[in-house]
């Protein structure tokens, strides 16, 4: 199959959920013999020539951000460029678009509706916009750019509603991670046939995310004394993060930790606007010694930090659409406590309920460390969360079902009545 994938960025260049998902699935699935194609933007002064990496072939446009509309315009016009050309070159199979803003312009022209569109949908992009802007209109001091927040957010909005059903509509099929996501699509955009909505997990590298070989050595080298309850959460440091709830629990956690004879430490891996907004409030609250920023770590690093930890905290406030720190986490057996927002509860519930938060409040998640710390050490040698993801989440076992997904939809389009 001639497969394209559309979307922002592409990983290494870009790093988070959706730019490991296309790059672990891309490149499975080309070394099963399929023809893969990525278009994505870059801010490098000069698009590279396409070039091939892990097995695909990397096509990308340069990106000027400059206001919403010039920027989308950008998105959409270089899309369907690099689309024509990719597609007078070999016919295209399969188009997935990753994101609405920049493939809509594609999927609804008519080359683009010839060829069977499997988009994949991970969560209402105007949805998370309407969080972010809500977060800034209650940090922002000025009423002047309040304003002209309130003015200009509502229209942005609509339009990025308009380019997912857009692309919703003409997708012969749409894949999800999660009933979450599925749900998303069910409440936001009614005119969509939910049985064109089929779910497929997104998946971790098992062999890459494994428990340590000698976890004491680990944690000595990373300057992790044995008394200290190592605390984890891996995430882009954004608003519906729910990363200052995860903060101001320290202090409940850090106290409860002391009165079983032991310090409590939280370390935060990504980088994003709320660095400084942590800092302050590690500090207003007294636990800056037992919070740690770490910024952006290397893909090594990552994988020590998981290995070398008690727990991960998923501290999310709204719209997770799967959650690929989160079985990143268990895959080295490390045991994830998380919040009931998005699809978390459909991962955790299946191992342990009591992973779970009553809510995605600073006191529920202070709650449910503290309860998790009271039961530690009964918990010592079970591996029961790497054995969940073995069965489920495994990148070998996610491609079986994505190419089988692909091919039969593909079989299926091809027979549709002209």
């Amino acid at each position: 199959m001639h497969i394209v994938f559309v979307h922002r960025g592409v990983y290494p260049e870009r790093i988070g959920g959706t730019y490991s998902y296309i790059y672990e699935l891309g490149r499975r699935l080309a070394a099963r013999g399929h023809r893969i194609r990525v278009i994505a933007s870059t801010h490098e002064p000069e698009a590279p020539v396409p070039y091939e990496h892990e097995g695909m072939l990397i096509h990308k446009y340069v990106f000027r951000r400059v206001n919403p509309v010039a920027s989308t315009l950008q998105h959409l016009r270089n899309c369907e460029r690099l689309f024509r050309e990719i597609a007078a070159e070999k016919a295209v199979d399969i188009l997935t678009i990753h994101e609405a803003q920049l493939g809509y312009k594609v999927a609804r022209s008519a080359l683009g509706r010839s060829v069977c569109q499997l988009p994949t949908f991970h969560a209402p992009v105007f949805l998370e916009f309407r969080f972010g802007v809500q977060w800034e209109l209650e940090k922002e001091r000025s009423a002047m750019k309040r304003a002209a927040l309130r003015i200009t957010a509502p229209p942005m909005e609509y339009w990025q509603r308009k380019y997912e059903r857009g692309v919703l509509a003409e997708a012969y099929a749409i894949n999800v991670l999660s009933e979450y996501s599925k749900g998303h699509i069910a409440n936001e955009f009614p005119s969509i046939d939910l049985d064109r909505v089929h779910i497929i997990p997104g998946g971790v590298d098992t062999d890459r995310f494994q428990p340590a070989a000698d976890r004491g050595t680990l944690r000595a080298q990373l300057g992790i004394d044995d008394s200290v309850v190592e605390l984890l959460t891996v995430r882009k440091l954004a608003p519906r993060m729910g990363l200052e709830n995860l903060i101001k629990a320290m202090p409940r956690i850090t106290a409860a930790a002391l009165d079983l004879g032991q310090r409590a430490h939280l370390t935060v891996c990504g980088d994003g606007a709320l660095m400084p907004v942590l800092r302050y409030l590690a500090e207003e609250l007294g636990v800056a010694d037992a919070v740690t920023l770490a910024g952006r770590v290397t893909d090594d690093d990552l994988v020590r930090h998981y290995q070398a930890s008690d727990l991960f905290v998923l501290p999310t406030a709204a719209m997770e659409g799967f959650g690929i720190s989160t079985v990143e986490a268990l895959s080295t057996n490390l045991p994830v406590v998380g919040t009931p927002a998005g699809a978390t509860p459909e991962i955790l519930r299946a191992i342990d309920p009591a992973l779970l938060t009553r809510d995605t409040s600073a006191e529920a998640i202070a709650d449910a460390v503290t309860s998790w710390l009271g039961r530690r050490e009964q918990e010592s040698g079970d591996d029961r969360y790497r054995r969940e993801v073995l069965a489920k989440y495994s990148w070998d076992h996610v491609a079986d079902l994505m190419e089988t997904h692909y091919e039969n939809r593909l079989e299926a389009f091809r027979r549709r009545p002209a």
